[in-house]
């Protein structure tokens, strides 16, 4: 979506360094993806030698209505990048109707990943916890009641902010790395401001995903476990701090030194968040 604005910016301007810069984050774009397999290979089998089926239990009521089909949601995703990339590449200075459609890929490749594996991973996720696990297949129906339950609903918009959060400043160093300072600052500027904005929103929809968690859950963020109350601590004043540097970029300082803070503070944040998550669960 981000190389789709940058891309969108330089068919206004004629700009071939934004063109460069579109397919620039795609590339990266295509490497997180890489990376995000790679990742949650590692950690279903951490799963699995950790002795809990309960996940891969709950994983299999979903095999023949929606992991089956994932895989071809996957490719259609590597498809459409891939299509982008291939086209863009043979013809950088493409014409008006050449670069809409080729947008138009990355629009179908970027929502099919947001609309088909947060909420699904979040629905498995819940009914392992929940003693779910067990029982048919879950078909679309059903798949769609259990998508409006509170807890995926949070948690799948909670992922969508920090995805952002994630993307404006990665666009931001892409942006200072390959461009010019004249044509990177409103890059930096306003990819900055897309951060902050997304980690303000966090505020009131992580509360939301708070007060949807188990019980057991909150009392262990909350009190109860004081490593993952400490966690919990330290991350909320680590996203306190984040805010600031992020404004910080979007309004005064669009420099290198500047993005590089706000993206080691915001993968932090992401760190302690997720190690807070997963000891409230022990």
């Amino acid at each position: 979506m981000a190389s789709i604005w940058v891309d969108c910016r330089g068919g206004k301007q004629r700009d071939e360094p934004l063109f460069c810069l579109a397919r620039t984050v795609t590339w990266w774009s295509l490497a997180a993806f890489a990376l995000a397999m790679l990742l949650g290979a590692v950690n279903g089998l951490l799963i699995w030698a950790s002795g809990d089926r309960e996940f891969f239990s709950a994983l299999l009521r979903f095999w023949e209505t929606k992991i089956f089909f994932g895989w071809w949601e996957l490719a259609f995703y590597g498809a459409c990048v891939g299509g982008f990339l291939l086209w863009r590449s043979l013809r950088p200075v493409a014409t008006r109707w050449e670069r809409i459609v080729s947008r138009i890929l990355l629009l179908l490749a970027g929502t099919n990943l947001l609309y088909h594996f947060p909420p699904l991973f979040s629905v498995i996720q819940m009914l392992a916890r929940e003693d779910g696990a067990a029982g048919p297949t879950i078909d679309s129906s059903e798949f769609r009641r259990l998508m409006a339950t509170p807890q995926v609903i949070w948690l799948s918009v909670h992922f969508l902010l920090a995805s952002t959060a994630v993307t404006g400043m990665l666009t931001a160093r892409l942006a200072l790395w390959r461009l010019e300072a004249s044509i990177a600052d409103p890059i930096v500027a306003r990819s900055s401001l897309a951060a902050l904005i997304a980690t303000l929103l966090q505020l009131p929809i992580g509360t939301a995903f708070l007060l949807a968690l188990p019980a057991g859950e909150q009392r262990s963020l909350m009190g109860s476990d004081m490593v993952a109350t400490g966690l919990f601590v330290v991350a909320m004043l680590s996203a306190l701090w984040l805010m600031h540097v992020l404004a910080a970029a979007a309004f005064f300082q669009r420099t290198s030194r500047q993005v590089n803070q706000a993206l080691a503070t915001l993968f932090g944040v992401i760190v302690l968040m997720t190690a807070a998550m997963l000891v409230s669960r022990l």
